[in-house]
């Protein structure tokens, strides 16, 4: 038996577990791990793992306690973990993967290298995964590696196997299959922890489940014991209603005039499927949902960064096909990515530089923009969105990461396009630059701009969305808008539950 009791995890001022957060797992057990985003839920896997270690509290193996402080004490101590980042290594074989760290040595400690191949074929075979062993892991889909992933961690066959969101990459055969797997392992005796945000899997192949809210573990109990209001209620603090208690007032509202946007049945394989949604000018529009669910594919379809499969997009009255992220900006749109430092920033270029890199670029040739009209331009956008920073030649990445992103924004909103996506932009951001943030897409959309804001903080979107469309594996399971856009309304409807009744029992068969 394994056991977490009090749990503390501190990163710099952010609190993850808060030392009321515990975790109890018994063998020939799977015990599903839930919480809403910010919960701690990962942190908790992560301890185990050997990824973090805690500030404070203690972790037990059948009564002894036990200090880990690496991934592979996390192994010695019977603990095999399958993350939702995956953790393989793409120049590598997928015989490779599978057995890292975990190889069969012949004579004079050497690798040996066909009872190696042996071994992973059986694996594949077991989980009916038709993969060559020789492949390497980067030409793969992402379906087989997050099946390679799982098979990792049961080829070191561990007393405790943690799966952190497995099943989100995962096809409907596939995830029989590893039902089945761990149906077996179980009845081995393996202790399994299995977090997932698709509710029905719980009910299916759980047999207990700790709930935890704002770092702590606030609910544990068997699965027959919880209907889905039980468990959205413990997630958030309060019930779903049960009826929808106001009419839509933002459509009402817009009812007599046409939207900016207008999207129609869009499918972007194997990602998206039969989306459709509006805005209208000076709209924000929230796109909600945890992470895989659509929303990056979704944006990236719109700023004409990936390719749309099936559907319409029609925009300011026009029907769009956007074949790169220049044509749109050329049309009126901008796109702000949470992921700076792949996507927005230029680290060693200066900041008025990375300020005028969209109005420098802006056409299907390069502007030539003067150093003073540069400097003005930057100097304005710094002002204006209280960016702060030492001197403007600096480079960017001496900011701190909120003014970073501040940066960004300003980059874009200094070019005045109709519409603005945004990709979780205030992740990794801290209060004070968020609040800067949040006020001046408001501002924004008061002069009439149209904002699309995905994020994965529940309270940024119901703050700052007029309407929120919640992604539910890859398709829009709900719309909340003036009553409705509450905490618990965007969790069940995060979970695939558009309504749900009081009393309503969804226990195990």
């Amino acid at each position: 038996m394994y056991e977490m009791k009090g749990i503390k995890k501190v990163f710099d001022s952010v609190v993850a577990l808060n030392g009321s957060a515990s975790l109890t797992v018994k063998p020939g057990e799977v015990q599903a791990l839930l919480g809403s985003n910010g919960s701690g839920k990962s942190t908790m896997i992560k301890v185990l793992a050997g990824t973090y270690q805690p500030n404070s509290g203690e972790i037990l193996r059948d009564g002894k306690p036990i200090n880990i402080r690496s991934g592979e004490e996390s192994g010695k101590y019977g603990i095999a973990t399958a993350f939702q980042d995956l953790s393989l290594i793409p120049e590598m074989s997928v015989a490779d993967n599978v057995l890292l760290g975990n190889e069969p040595l012949g004579r004079l400690k050497l690798i040996d290298r066909k009872t190696a191949q042996k071994k992973v074929k059986e694996l594949l075979e077991h989980f009916k995964l038709e993969c060559n062993p020789k492949a390497y892991v980067q030409s793969l889909m992402p379906s087989t590696k997050a099946m390679l992933e799982v098979i990792k961690a049961v080829s070191k066959e561990p007393r405790l196997l943690l799966l952190d969101e497995v099943t989100a990459s995962l096809h409907y055969d596939e995830i029989q299959v590893l039902f089945n797997t761990i149906r077996e392992l179980k009845s081995q005796g393996m202790a399994i922890v299995f977090v997932t945000h698709r509710m029905h899997e719980i009910f299916e192949i759980c047999d207990t489940v700790t709930i935890m809210r704002g770092g702590e573990t606030v609910k544990e109990g068997k699965v027959s014991e919880f209907t889905l209001n039980d468990i959205v209620y413990h997630m958030t603090g309060r019930r779903p209603e049960t009826h929808d208690t106001k009419e839509n007032t933002t459509q009402n509202i817009h009812s007599s005039t046409e939207p900016l946007l207008d999207v129609k049945e869009l499918e972007v394989y194997p990602k998206v499927w039969d989306v459709s949604m509006n805005a209208y000018k000076g709209e924000i529009i929230g796109l909600a949902g945890l992470q895989g669910q659509g929303q990056p594919e979704f944006i990236r379809v719109l700023l004409g960064a990936a390719y749309a499969s099936g559907g319409t997009i029609t925009f300011n009255g026009k029907n769009i096909h956007f074949r790169s992220p220049r044509d749109a900006v050329n049309n009126g749109i901008g796109f702000v990515s949470g992921d700076r430092n792949r996507e927005a920033i230029f680290p060693v270029r200066t900041i008025s530089e990375n300020i005028g890199a969209g109005k420098i670029a802006k056409g299907y040739l390069p502007k030539y923009i003067t150093p003073k009209s540069l400097m003005d331009f930057a100097n304005n956008a710094i002002t204006k969105y209280n960016i702060k920073t030492g001197q403007i030649g600096d480079a960017a990445n001496t900011l701190s990461g909120g003014n970073q992103q501040k940066l960004v924004i300003a980059r874009w909103i200094a070019m005045n396009p109709d519409m603005l996506l945004l990709d979780d932009p205030t992740k990794g951001v801290d209060y004070s630059s968020r609040y800067d943030i949040h006020e001046t897409l408001k501002e924004c959309a008061n002069n009439g701009m149209t904002i699309i804001i995905s994020s994965s903080e529940h309270e940024e979107l119901i703050g700052i969305a007029d309407r929120i469309y919640v992604f539910y594996e890859g398709r829009i399971s709900d719309m909340l808008s003036g009553e409705r856009k509450t905490e618990e309304h965007l969790v069940a409807a995060m979970m695939g539950m558009k309504s749900v009744e009081k009393g309503e029992s969804h226990a195990k068969n």
